[in-house]
């Protein structure tokens, strides 16, 4: 093999190389320590959104890295350089901005290289980490609301037990009263799965929960289709529904074969609505004095997602207004 072929070898090796690291993303950067120029090839330029004939040193590379993270930098590649013969540094930090106008996060590698004198010279890659480190926070977030949406169902639990234990007769209706309202949760948590996330239609959850106390005796205001409430809001709304059903079939309109339930949109403050519970046809109400279940359910549950209840206890049926924040 002569020089030619030779050095052809070595400039075929270098353009895979370089198609290579171009695939991967990499940005290329090497750091003159004495002279304090930076060179940077066309891929990390773009990742900190300069211009490809600007000269940079050492301090413009620290300008273009987020204020909060610049002590990170700085201790990682301080902790490399005081190892004896150099050594290597990795770091993940946001660029101060990008040519979109947001941060971007950015994985760093490095060598500190060394001589006789000192450190001569470091050398590394950037790799954008965006899309990863956006995972990573939507993961957590996801994390931190499923254990806040379990904690919150189960102290829900823990009071339907404790209440239904104190108001049951026996046994018997123990059970009765606590399947139908752990069923009536578990309901309306297939409700808040089914919508991934997204806000539920109010007539939906009415459509799950009035389901088992016959819908046709149910007066429902058309307007209530436009309505949405937050998933935050579905499991203690439809334990209320349930708990207003359950007392309707009772003591209330729904315990008179002519009694009937109206349901409609009540006058509310903006950026929430309020869902009026009037029954009539029943026997005579008389106000109570003690709170009962759905009281205290709603003390921990929709007071906790920015609602609340007036109850009203009038001789012609029980009258209850609901206020929720919309979805």
């Amino acid at each position: 093999m002569d020089d030619t072929e030779s050095i052809e070898g070595l400039r075929e090796r270098l353009r895979r190389l370089e198609a290579a690291v171009e695939a991967t993303g990499l940005g290329l950067w090497e750091w003159d320590v004495r002279g304090g120029a930076l060179t940077w090839n066309d891929r990390n330029r773009e990742l900190y959104g300069v211009p490809h004939d600007r000269p940079l040193v050492i301090d413009d590379y620290l300008e273009l890295v987020h204020p909060e993270d610049r002590d990170v930098v700085r201790a990682a590649y301080r902790a490399a350089r005081d190892q004896p013969d150099g050594g290597v540094f990795s770091t993940e930090h946001r660029t101060l901005s990008a040519p979109d106008g947001k941060p971007r996060w950015i994985l760093t590698r490095g060598r500190v290289l060394k001589d006789a004198e000192g450190v001569r010279m470091a050398v590394g890659s950037n790799l954008d980490i965006t899309d990863r480190k956006t995972a990573e926070e939507r993961r957590s977030l996801v994390l931190r609301e499923l254990a806040h949406r379990a904690k919150n169902g189960i102290l829900v639990m823990m009071t339907i037990v404790t209440q239904t234990a104190k108001r049951a007769t026996g046994v018997k209706d123990f059970e009765e009263v606590l399947m139908g309202r752990l069923q009536s949760m578990a309901d309306s948590q297939d409700l808040v799965t089914q919508t991934s996330g997204r806000s539920l239609r109010l007539a939906d959850l009415l459509a799950r929960a009035l389901t088992p106390f016959d819908p046709s005796r149910f007066d429902i205001d058309p307007r209530l289709q436009e309505i949405s409430i937050s998933n935050e809001m579905v499991v203690a709304m439809a334990l209320l529904l349930h708990e207003l059903s359950t007392n309707a079939v009772k003591y209330g309109a729904l315990s008179a074969p002519a009694g009937r339930v109206k349901l409609h949109l009540a006058d509310a403050v903006s950026g929430s609505a309020s869902l009026s519970w009037m029954e009539s046809g029943g026997p005579e109400v008389k106000p109570v004095t003690r709170k009962g279940f759905g009281t205290r359910l709603l003390d921990i549950s929709l007071r906790n997602n920015g609602g609340h209840v007036v109850a009203r206890f009038e001789p012609a049926g029980f009258q209850a207004d609901i206020y929720f924040p919309l979805g």
